[in-house]
């Protein structure tokens, strides 16, 4: 007979607003389905209940943590103090003291990190000068000096200038001061010049920077951020190109550190995730034709203004070229139109929204983008061979037979 034992109950502390923080609970989640009997209690480390929920947790018997954010005083003294069985996500020992059983370190390989984007930059072609843009002056953290270190490695080497932005002290990072001074900064590195952000949310600083400072992404700086963070790289305008690190592997090798030390509290080696980084291109930073840019320009512009009736001449105005040569060009690429490009991303959110949301088909069309009702029921009988109302009923029923 099968032992009924109670799960185990897991806390789990990560920055959930960056897709790293989420990527790494999907691993750890996706191993303990396949290992473990645990119950999770998952807290975002942003939330100003996050100490808060440390305490309670422990009131209640917790068995084990798997957290980040050592840099926040108040957390890494409850973490110091505390014998729960720790796994630190990208954090150094040192940071916790005297602390040496139950405890267990996974860090992804930074300096790799830094290694991938600047390998990927040298590629592109022959740079005057580098940069590597960072986080504040005086801001705790190991992580970003990781990817620096890796970035200079191999820079340089070049022959080049290698310079290095962070936000004054007691500036806010993304402020308009630190704006300000980021641009003047990317102005005075010599041309083409290459820099590295330690993350996607910095790199939006840095591509407002340099519209800011007049200067064109990518002909005369190249950027790169570190995460693939989709909801930073995909709204950017141009879109940003990132190192994506293995997060979700990241967090399967702490999930695996944590059951290791339920059976036997210990201190463990800090063990590094050191799967391949992958670089995925988009237009701050790829070698790509002048017709190709504008193509991925304009697919850029629709993607993020599809639902707010842009017309193809709104596309063009964007572009800062003649209706006539964008329809041009992007038919040469692409094999269609604009106007095509247009309605396929319009039809798109309106498919999603009519699948999953409940509200009414005459509101969707109007937050779509559609002018009127009556030619958004046409186009989409058209070209979908029946109404949306029957669309909506079929996809209700899918979702009852599953």
């Amino acid at each position: 007979m099968k032992e009924n034992r109670k799960p185990q109950k897991i806390l789990v502390l990560l920055r959930l607003s960056y897709c790293s923080g989420r990527d790494i609970l999907y691993g750890i989640s996706r191993y303990a389905r396949q290992h473990c009997r645990w119950q999770f209690h998952v807290v975002d480390l942003a939330s100003a209940a996050a100490l808060d929920e440390l305490c309670r947790a422990e009131e209640e018997d917790i068995d084990g943590i798997i957290t980040q954010g050592l840099e926040f005083d108040d957390i890494n003294a409850f973490l110091q103090k505390s014998r729960v069985p720790l796994v630190v996500v990208d954090g150094l020992a040192k940071k916790l003291g005297r602390r040496t059983s139950a405890l267990a370190l996974v860090q992804i390989d930074n300096i790799a990190v830094g290694r991938t984007a600047a390998d990927y930059l040298s590629s592109l072609g022959r740079f005057r000068s580098y940069g590597f843009v960072g986080r504040s002056v005086d801001a705790p953290g190991f992580v970003q000096p990781m990817r620096e270190k890796g970035f200079r490695d191999v820079v340089s080497g070049k022959s080049t200038d290698v310079r290095t932005y962070q936000t004054a002290a007691g500036v806010k990072r993304g402020s308009f001061a630190d704006i300000s001074a980021l641009a003047s900064w990317l102005a005075a590195l010599p041309k083409p010049a290459a820099v590295m952000a330690a993350h996607d949310l910095r790199a939006t600083n840095v591509l407002e920077a340099a519209q800011r400072a007049k200067l064109r992404v990518p002909q005369e700086l190249a950027v790169i951020g570190v995460d693939n963070d989709e909801l930073y790289c995909e709204t950017s305008d141009p879109t940003i190109t990132s190192v994506a690190p293995d997060h979700v592997r990241l967090g399967e090798l702490s999930a695996r550190a944590l059951k290791t030390l339920l059976t036997k509290p210990q201190k463990l080696p800090t063990a590094i995730c050191s799967s391949a980084n992958t670089i995925v291109e988009r237009q701050s930073a790829k070698p790509i034709a002048p017709a190709s840019l504008l193509v991925e320009r304009a697919m850029a512009f629709i993607r993020q203004n599809t639902t707010k009736g842009i017309s193809a001449a709104d596309v063009a105005e964007h572009l800062d070229v003649s209706r006539r040569l964008a329809d041009l060009r992007f038919r040469q690429m692409t094999g269609g139109t604009l106007l095509e490009a247009i309605l396929k991303h319009r039809f798109g959110e309106l498919k999603r929204r009519l699948r999953d949301t409940d509200m009414p088909i005459a509101k969707i069309v109007a937050v779509c983008g559609f002018r009127t009702l009556s030619n958004a029921k046409a186009l989409f009988r058209k070209r979908f061979g029946g109404s949306m109302r029957d669309y909506r009923q079929k996809c209700r029923q899918k979702t009852k037979h599953r």
